[in-house]
């Protein structure tokens, strides 16, 4: 299964000053089995982001994605 990374888009750095630009966070679900973005209750794509053992939720426009694949799921020869 692929896991996904999202970093914070440079527009909106002055409204997460805790995020960095530069910086790759893993996106997680609320629970196993949930997918890694959700809706909050106004419709709006959540993401919620791994930070410092932490977590944070960030509207999923205001970030972008990159797929991490599996590093279990190795290409046999």
């Amino acid at each position: 299964m692929a896991r996904y990374q999202a970093r914070l888009k440079p527009e909106f750095r002055l409204k997460h000053p805790d995020l960095n630009i530069g910086i790759w966070y893993d996106v997680v679900p609320l629970f196993p089995g949930l997918r890694e973005r959700r809706l909050n209750f106004m419709g709006d794509r959540m993401a919620r982001l791994r930070v410092a053992g932490d977590f944070r939720e960030v509207l999923a426009d205001q970030v972008e994605f990159r797929e991490q694949p599996d590093p279990a799921a190795k290409e046999t020869p």
